[in-house]
């Protein structure tokens, strides 16, 4: 869409309207697209004429006042300046040839109830030329006063007393008609604006006659503006993802490691406990996965001994590993630093429970072969026996006494971290071994 910047056929003093509504009308020509253009139609005016209130859409410099069609092209038609559309003379789809009326415009705040065609210089001598019938008089000279040929410079007026700059139409005035003193025209415009109006006052050319207070109003206070809520955004429920242990843990059978600390206590008077025992498990497992760990028989390892290790039941025990963890990097000092020691829990003993069943595996071919027959299977015997609220064990149908186990649990770090630590994995399984060996460790 190309733009054109159109220039309005401005009158002289001499072709305003000067009724008591002093309107200040120009004439809005159809403009010349082109050398060659002789017409155009005119597609869409972009703004209203002056029918309410006597005030018609007011405009700004370069705001499109309507959409031409030519021949070649459609284009919007720009103000030159500011002011009202007073009037339309062709309306939507009409034809006119170049430089042909097809608005009227007026100043901002002037009244334009009764708004007339302002006459040409043409128009006027040809008027003159028809109602002029009396004889001449040339001997008689009027003493009418003669305008100014040119225009006054514009570094000769005082705009020390201006409160708003002047619009190029007032400005073009003032120059024509040689006003150097701004201060003594009397302004009626908004914020104490000089129109068009009110130098022509000035000159007597019209009665003074204050503007219309505007329609319009600015925006109003903050406090009652009303602003529209962002819409709710409706989140999608997530799918909750599981989270990763923290932990690697083994099940191991403590019965050898019972036996070597009762016949060690027993021979030495020794007061040797299992969390010993465990302790040195651990630091020989530090030792055979970390190539830097201390060689001291529980270099690595923190643990708290008390009264209940004792016992014939293992009541667990809580163990802090240094060293295991892979060390971390700070990007503030550019530098690794260790990380937080691993924590290895034991749990207390339990028994383990005899379930499995002791027959062979042609024994259990014979029961799958009778069950696909018909026979009903036998049920197998409980080992454990519940009197009076305590668990106790029946050794009678068993051969040998069931073994005692603990849970090896080691955690650290991150959430599923530790399950990709590879020597975290290794140094679990060398605590197991141990504690299943511990003849190895008083080597």
């Amino acid at each position: 869409m190309h733009r054109f910047f159109a220039r309005s056929t401005k009158a002289c003093a001499a072709g305003f309207h000067t009724s008591a509504s002093r309107a200040a009308i120009s004439r809005f020509n159809m403009p010349a697209m082109s050398p060659t253009m002789t017409e155009g139609t005119i597609h869409e005016w972009k703004l209203k004429e002056g029918k309410r209130e006597n005030t018609g859409d007011s405009f700004s410099a370069g705001d499109v006042l309507l959409e031409l069609e030519t021949d070649k092209a459609q284009i919007d038609v720009e103000a030159p300046e500011d002011g009202i559309l007073a009037k339309i003379v062709l309306g939507n789809g009409e034809k006119a040839a170049v430089n042909t009326p097809i608005a009227l415009l007026a100043e901002e705040g002037d009244d334009i109830s009764n708004v007339e065609m302002p006459a040409t210089e043409e128009d006027s001598g040809a008027t003159a030329a028809t109602t002029s019938e009396e004889p001449k008089q040339t001997a008689v000279e009027t003493s009418t006063p003669t305008q100014p040929s040119e225009p006054m410079d514009h570094h000769d007026l005082d705009t020390s007393k201006l409160k708003k700059p002047l619009s190029p139409a007032v400005l073009n005035l003032v120059l024509k008609n040689h006003i150097k003193d701004l201060g003594a025209i009397k302004a009626s415009g908004p914020g104490g604006r000089i129109l068009k109006g009110d130098v022509l006052a000035h000159l007597g050319l019209i009665p003074f006659k204050p503007a219309p207070k505007p329609t319009t109003s600015a925006a109003p206070p903050r406090d009652q503006i009303v602003f529209a809520k962002p819409a709710e955004t409706v989140k999608s429920p997530k799918e909750e993802k599981p989270l990763l242990p923290n932990y690697i843990s083994k099940e191991v059978t403590i019965d050898n490691l019972f036996s070597l600390r009762n016949q060690l206590n027993s021979q030495n008077r020794t007061n040797v406990t299992v969390n010993d025992f465990i302790a040195k498990a651990a630091a020989r497992a530090l030792q055979d996965v970390v190539s830097k760990a201390p060689a001291s028989p529980t270099g690595g390892i923190i643990h708290n001994t008390d009264a209940t290790t004792f016992t014939e039941s293992y009541k667990g025990g809580s163990f802090k590993v240094f060293n295991l963890a892979q060390p971390t990097y700070d990007f503030i000092t550019d530098s690794y630093e260790s990380s937080k020691p691993y924590q290895l829990n034991v749990s207390s003993s339990k028994y383990a429970s005899s379930t499995k069943s002791t027959k062979s595996s042609d024994d259990e071919m014979l029961d799958l072969i009778g069950y696909l027959g018909g026979a009903k299977p036998q049920q197998q015997s409980r080992a454990v026996k519940l009197t009076g609220g305590d668990a106790r064990i029946d050794f009678s149908k068993h051969s040998k006494a069931p073994s005692q186990q603990v849970e090896l649990k080691l955690q650290g770090g991150a959430p599923g971290k530790i399950l990709n630590d590879q020597n975290a994995n290794v140094f679990l399984d060398r605590v197991e071994y141990y504690v299943r060996n511990p003849s190895e460790l008083t080597v």
